[in-house]
């Protein structure tokens, strides 16, 4: 009889049934559909990162969820992390990618906020992010250091290509003269070519190396300018100068470090505050896995996507050099942005 009941517990655990072969986490996802919320319209960077995260994520997720997309736009991101912090269930069957000015829009104290950004699950981020400033014409062999003694001309049409040289002006001295009413960066890129304008100050990298390959590899333009809290490899090897190697120490490089650390997590993910502890748990390993699948890795080689993993714990200390520097730099960034037209 003995025999007989032993027998029968390991035919139980091999086949997969009974309490030590039980998965609370995959029983709970499996058969269900996660929400990817997308803070802007479809097209653009934001819905392609999460787009593709949503292709490949559930297999890595136990249970195999599916997902469905459910783009989101408004106010900058701040309507998408609203809803992630006030509105979604808080049970792990909503993802959302943010826009990493979510920050700024913390740190200036927006009323539209209704969320910390220290209190959302966060899983990861899948790419860090430069800004550029990419030269034309007679200025596209132009040494750092004449930056900050000749007027350079640089387009724009809203968002970074305007605030960041903008900031760059007020900080470092640099002497951008910022044309604005262009209505996207493919219409600059377009007037550099003519020889209207000089350059474009601001662009992501992760955009530009995709959207201006083919106008770097003819030489009409270079890239003069890495503008980040780290140098970023690429453009390392490309032999870009990093901006801030050329800023005095002191204060106004302070504030220039807190604005430009949102870029280090430039397409973040999370899930809505208070998932259970082993599923919030389960979608951070997945994510990760996600980041490093070979599958998804080779695809995003052939998209021209970025893909590279960075852990919620980097996340919050990057939040913390901005949300928790002392408070007279916390105001001085804050009207820096607002006198550079972020937020309206």
């Amino acid at each position: 009889m003995q025999r007989c009941k032993m027998a029968a517990m390991w035919l139980a655990v091999f086949l997969g049934v009974g309490p030590a072969a039980a998965d609370p986490v995959a029983d709970f996802y499996r058969g269900k559909q996660i929400s990817m919320i997308i803070p802007s319209g479809v097209g653009g960077g934001y819905d392609l990162y999460g787009r593709f995260f949503a292709r490949y994520m559930g297999k890595h997720i136990p249970g195999n969820p599916t997902f469905v997309v459910r783009n989101m736009p408004g106010a900058g991101g701040i309507v998408a992390a609203n809803h992630m912090s006030t509105i979604a269930p808080r049970d792990g069957l909503t993802i959302a990618i943010h826009q990493n000015t979510i920050t700024l829009n913390q740190l200036t104290r927006s009323t539209a906020v209704k969320f910390d950004v220290r209190e959302l699950g966060w899983l990861g981020n899948a790419s860090t992010a430069s800004s550029i400033c990419a030269l034309s014409g007679p200025r596209k062999d132009m040494a750092v250091e004449d930056f900050f003694k000749e007027e350079v001309v640089v387009g724009a049409s809203s968002g970074s290509v305007t605030i960041v040289p903008t900031l760059m002006n007020s900080l470092t001295g640099t002497k951008f003269k910022v044309v604005s009413g262009y209505k996207s960066t493919s219409n600059v890129t377009l007037a550099m070519e003519s020889g209207e304008l000089s350059g474009i100050c601001g662009w992501s990298w992760d955009g530009a190396r995709v959207n201006a390959k083919d106008m770097l590899a003819r030489g009409v333009a270079k890239v003069r300018l890495d503008i980040a809290i780290e140098p970023q490899d690429e453009l390392a090897k490309m032999g870009v100068p990093f901006f801030l190697n050329f800023v005095p120490e002191g204060e106004n490089k302070v504030v220039l470090n807190l604005l430009l650390s949102t870029q280090a997590y430039n397409r973040p993910f999370s899930t809505t505050p208070g998932v259970p502890a082993e599923r919030l748990a389960a979608l951070r390993k997945a994510f990760e896995e996600t980041t490093k699948d070979p599958e998804v890795q080779a695809e995003a080689e052939r998209l021209g996507l970025d893909v590279s993993y960075m852990a919620p714990e980097q996340i919050h200390k990057l939040f913390s050099l901005a949300l928790d520097a002392p408070a007279h730099i916390q105001e001085r960034a804050a009207n820096e942005l607002k006198a550079a037209g972020f937020g309206g």
